[in-house]
């Protein structure tokens, strides 16, 4: 909702995805879970989304609910790009 008119770039650096929003960033790490049963898992490492908070706070005041809805649209937008991009890594399309 917030974030529909962010141009949005995922790229690899390192062992991080990072999901850059032109004024702040997502970083994620791809790290083994578990014991028995080992499984990939996408944690959320960095965010630096200030600026961006601070935009949509400017076009559209935010109240103090409104904060925790976007705090959990940025954490569910951007994990749901790295998602895709790894998706797109593993079927061979680079573009």
């Amino acid at each position: 909702m917030y974030l529909n008119e962010m141009n949005t770039n995922v790229t690899m650096s390192g062992d991080s995805y990072v999901v850059d929003y032109g004024y702040g960033k997502c970083v994620y790490r791809m790290f083994k879970s578990g014991k028995r049963i080992k499984q990939d898992v996408l944690l959320l490492v960095d965010v630096d989304m200030g600026d961006v908070i601070e935009m949509i706070h400017k076009k559209t005041p935010l109240s103090s609910e409104d904060f925790n809805g976007v705090n959990m649209e940025i954490r569910t937008d951007s994990l749901g790009r790295v998602e895709d991009y790894i998706t797109t890594l593993s079927l061979g399309d680079n573009s």
